[in-house]
This record gives C-alpha cells, sequence and structure tokens, in this order.
C-alpha cells in the first residue's frame, strides 16, 4: 500500500439533481438505500449519466490518482479485469448504503485486492489516502522474502491495522512476493529506472 492524495470529488457526482435538490452521489446512495429495503437481493449498478456508466466517468481519475497503479497493493500494469472500482465501505452492508457513489469511498483495485476484501471491513483497515498514511510508519519490507508485515517499532494500535489490512487485502499472498521479488530485482539491474514505470513503489521510496 502506497500513500495517495486523493484529488476533489469530480463533478460528475457533486452536479446538483435538480429535482432532489442533492447532489447525484447523495441521490444515488438514497435511491440504492431504498432499493435494498425492498429487495434485499438487489445489485447496485452503476448509473448512466450522459450514455456512459458512471463508474466509466469516475475510471480515468481515479487512475490518474495512482498513476494507474492498484490502491491498495500497488500493482501494476493493471490488465482487462483489474481496473476495477472498490467500494472501501461494502455496498453489500445497510449501513454503508448511502455511500455507494461518495467519491471518498471509491478506490482503483486490481482483481486480488477486490477479491480479497470482498465484503470484508473492519474500522480498523487503512487508507491510501489517510492524511498520516505512509507505509513505513505501519509496514516493515523483508528484501529477502519480499513480504510484507506490521512495523513493529510502530504502536500497538498501528500494528493491529496494519495486520488486519496485509490479511484483508491478502497482501502476503505466494503471487505478489513473487513479483515483488520480480520488480525489485528489474528496479536493481535499471540503470535509470522510471519509479512510476515499476509496481510495489513502496519498496523504492
Amino acid at each position: 500500500m502506497r500513500k495517495l492524495i486523493r484529488t476533489e470529488s469530480p463533478e460528475v457526482l457533486t452536479k446538483i439533481d435538480e429535482v432532489k435538490g442533492k447532489t447525484r452521489w447523495q441521490v444515488y446512495g438514497e435511491l440504492y438505500a431504498q432499493n435494498r429495503a425492498k429487495k434485499p437481493s438487489f445489485e447496485f449498478q452503476w448509473p448512466q449519466i450522459e450514455g456512459k456508466k458512471l463508474n466509466q466517468h469516475l475510471l480515468p481519475k481515479l487512475m490518474a490518482m495512482t498513476d494507474d497503479h492498484c490502491s491498495y497493493c500497488d500493482g501494476f500494469p493493471l490488465k482487462r479485469g483489474d481496473d476495477t472500482i472498490d467500494h472501501f465501505h461494502p455496498k453489500t452492508r445497510s449501513e454503508f448504503y448511502s455511500k455507494v457513489c461518495d467519491w471518498e469511498n471509491l478506490y482503483l483495485s486490481c482483481k486480488h485486492c477486490q477479491d480479497s476484501k470482498g465484503s470484508q471491513y473492519e474500522v480498523e483497515l487503512l487508507r491510501p489516502d489517510e492524511l498520516d498514511f505512509h507505509f513505513n510508519r505501519y509496514f516493515i519490507y523483508d528484501y529477502i522474502e519480499h513480504t510484507i508485515s506490521p512495523n513493529p517499532l510502530a504502536s500497538k494500535e498501528e500494528q493491529y491495522r496494519a495486520e488486519k489490512t496485509i490479511e484483508i487485502f491478502d497482501l502476503k499472498h505466494k503471487s505478489l512476493c513473487i513479483s515483488r521479488r520480480h520488480a525489485y530485482q528489474r528496479y536493481t539491474g535499471d540503470s535509470n529506472p522510471i519509479l512510476s514505470d515499476y509496481n510495489f513503489r513502496f519498496m523504492f521510496e
């Protein structure tokens, strides 16, 4: 997980609905909550805006925010099916229905992180755009095994948050460890590396 700076909510979400007198994202959240109340099995579908689904409006802005990397594991490049939008507060949980189109709740996610997290949520789960987030504050990186672990110098609370984040996003999965090793070998052998061209950039900062 690498620090990212969240940009302002795009106009496609903040535009005021003339009928409801509320922003679009609020209207969509209320409508989704109403539909789930009527039918618990109701599945969220991105609304259409100007002939294009809302997620297609949002993806370029989310990708620009992360330099096309996964918000959680920093995987890159994202393949077809990897460029999905994750709802940090799961849209399947009633207490979060209203956040289904809240810009602050949306993250670009690879398939691994999306599938690993699913509908899991913990209050302690780390967000890469937290103001005081920094990889080294919460985690340590093993450059031999290429694993991520809670920073033993962090507070107990911070270590717990790191542990839950590793667990929920399955950041110790063997495939990620191997991919990080390959990235490290390429980066250290590159005479003029461009950081944004590499995945798992937290290793090199």
